[in-house]
């Protein structure tokens, strides 16, 4: 059972690391945050998947955390700077 991956782990550390540089970018904030809670969600059910009882590999679960850290990271950013934008904090 250790060669088992856990479904969406990749899906889920590409979304959280991309969501960080793009919620920087003041026009892909939205789509950044987004993108965060997606490999936030992925990876809950990730975590769901696994108290079923199934066996998946432990590369698989250090991805889908790192997904998971970066996510939150990234939801932090995107959050921050859309509401800075749109209360016109960040001067154009």
């Amino acid at each position: 059972m250790d060669g088992r991956r856990l479904p969406l782990s990749i899906v889920t550390l590409v979304f959280g690391a991309v969501s960080i540089p793009l919620a920087f970018a003041r026009h892909l904030c939205v789509p950044a945050t987004i993108m965060a809670l997606l490999a936030i969600t992925f990876n809950l059910w990730g975590r769901w998947m696994l108290k079923r009882g199934r066996g998946y590999s432990s590369k698989s679960l250090r991805r889908s955390i790192l997904g998971f850290k970066f996510a939150l990271a990234g939801a932090a950013c995107g959050i921050t700077i859309w509401v800075r934008c749109a209360t016109n904090v960040l001067l154009s």
